[in-house]
């Protein structure tokens, strides 16, 4: 995903919801990622009776994670990943190729969850907006008809990407998108990782069942402005290197610090809750860093020309941990993001489709598509690739003759409710200041008072205030509240029942 700061402001400007200072979440502090990092065994005692329960299946698409340390002519004052890389001493990682470089998120999602590749769709497409109009086969529908509940949390609008549509024709049943998000959640100009966390914790506790839940975070987005967080605790040091460089360098690596922070609390926190658990950790593509910039200064590409280009620039890592399966079940990956899901089922002992079992077998055979440009110095069987081609293409068609319509799709939280109105009676003529309590609130939602859109002031998630106007207290009456959750281009995504407040 990328984004520009002047298509980012003009879309925050569009929120009404304001939010007041508030005590109830605190925001982390970047300094506590320092302290040394430990790998604690879970501590936890597993029959076998446990390990055959299916297990909790989380994926979590990290912005932009890369190990920025590849940049050997930099010197970094500590390394921005500690947790990962204490992490893959002991469990499965690796490398996928990725089909994007500097954003396309989307492009990468699409392969994660329903193993097409983006090989053979037209050149710089974006099939979230294009294809997936009508239900479509991806792990998110393959886990749910066995009893998994599938969430899908991105801290961007919905209607980027048409994610709306597009979770909702992939099977899940609910998504968690930016308007649900809190206006005290942002760390620098996007949601921070830690409130993505938070949410998947939630997520996983509520459900009675396993749980399929796939994350992705925007904290480390495009772009890396020195000063676009509060504080940076990495400095970044490199002969001949431009301060423009370095300093996008540091802004870059402090993202990658809250990624690892988060990382860090997801194991701390399955690795103590009873209920099997898979958890996938990857980047979705490198970082632009200014078309190359900070790549170049750094001297870890020429160019665009660099013999080396492909490796260098677009494998991104991968990792995958779980609480309950052997440690001596390790396995190096280098795989395309389109055979992670089969591989992640398998893991799992979770069956598939006779596509993703297709392509479990393929990717034994064929670990890596590149583009064809490099199929010969790959040794890429062009024939593997010509089946591969055939069967999605005949999926996607099959898909949409049949076309129909997914039911039971939960935007956010569900319709918001208002338990109470303060004050209850309100004297003719008194502007006063009005308090909504009820939820759960958040960014998007925006209280109406008799239709009209009132500037709203976001206090916590369960409580939001706003100002009457002295049109709404001219004359006696009932004044209808109704609290509705909109995005930025003013879709109403949910609505409450409406009270009444007596004016008189």
């Amino acid at each position: 995903m990328r984004l520009s700061i002047r298509l980012f402001t003009a879309l925050m400007g569009l929120l009404l919801i304001l939010p007041i200072p508030s005590s109830e979440f605190t925001r982390p502090d970047p300094s506590s990622s320092v302290a040394p990092v430990s790998v604690e065994p879970p501590q936890l005692e597993w029959t076998e009776e446990d390990q055959l329960k299916p297990p909790n299946i989380i994926f979590v698409l990290s912005e932009t994670f890369w190990d920025a340390t590849r940049m050997t002519n930099l010197t970094f004052s500590r390394d921005p990943i500690p947790f990962f890389r204490a992490l893959q001493k002991r469990f499965t990682h690796g490398t996928m190729l990725s089909p994007m470089f500097g954003g396309g998120t989307a492009n990468v999602e699409l392969e994660v969850l329903t193993g097409h590749s983006m090989r053979f769709f037209p050149e710089n497409s974006i099939p979230y907006e294009s294809v997936i109009k009508h239900p479509t086969a991806s792990l998110a529908s393959i886990l749910s008809e066995q009893g998994y509940t599938a969430t899908a949390i991105s801290p961007f609008y919905g209607w980027f990407f048409n994610s709306i549509e597009v979770y909702k024709q992939l099977g899940f049943s609910q998504l968690i998108s930016l308007e649900y998000f809190n206006p005290n959640e942002y760390v620098g100009p996007y949601i921070g990782d830690y409130a993505v966390t938070r949410r998947i914790i939630e997520e996983t506790a509520e459900s009675p069942g396993p749980d399929f839940i796939f994350a992705s975070t925007m904290e480390n987005h495009y772009q890396y402005y020195p000063g676009k967080f509060k504080k940076n605790t990495i400095d970044i040091k490199g002969n001949g290197v431009s301060p423009e460089a370095i300093g996008i360098a540091e802004t870059y690596a402090q993202g990658l610090t809250a990624a690892d922070k988060m990382l860090q609390e997801l194991v701390s926190h399955f690795g103590q809750v009873k209920e099997p658990t898979i958890l996938v950790f990857f980047g979705d593509h490198l970082p632009s860093l200014e078309k190359y910039f900070v790549y170049k200064e750094a001297g870890y590409i020429s160019g665009e020309d660099d013999p080396d280009f492909l490796e260098k620039m677009y494998h991104v890592p991968v990792l995958i941990w779980n609480n309950y399966l052997p440690e001596e079940q390790k396995d190096s990956l280098h795989m395309s993001p389109s055979f992670l899901g089969p591989y992640v089922l398998q893991l799992a002992k979770r069956p598939g489709s006779s596509y993703t079992d297709y392509l479990g077998e393929l990717s034994r055979r064929m670990p890596i598509l590149p583009p064809p440009s490099h199929y010969e110095a790959m040794n890429i069987d062009t024939g593997l690739v010509k089946e591969y081609e055939a069967r999605q293409h005949a999926i996607l068609e099959a898909e949409k003759q049949a076309g129909g319509e997914r039911s039971g799709f939960v935007l956010g939280y569900g319709e918001p409710a208002i338990e109470e109105v303060t004050p209850g009676k309100i004297k003719l003529g008194d502007k006063t200041r009005m308090t909504v309590r009820g939820g759960r609130f958040g960014i998007g939602s925006t209280v109406f008072v008799n239709g009209e859109k009132l500037q709203t002031y976001w206090l916590s998630e369960s409580s939001l205030s706003v100002k009457l106007t002295k049109e709404l207290v001219k004359k006696p009456g009932l004044l209808e509240i109704q609290v509705k959750v909109i995005d930025s281009k003013n879709n109403i995504l949910n609505e409450s029942k409406p009270v009444y407040v007596t004016v008189d």
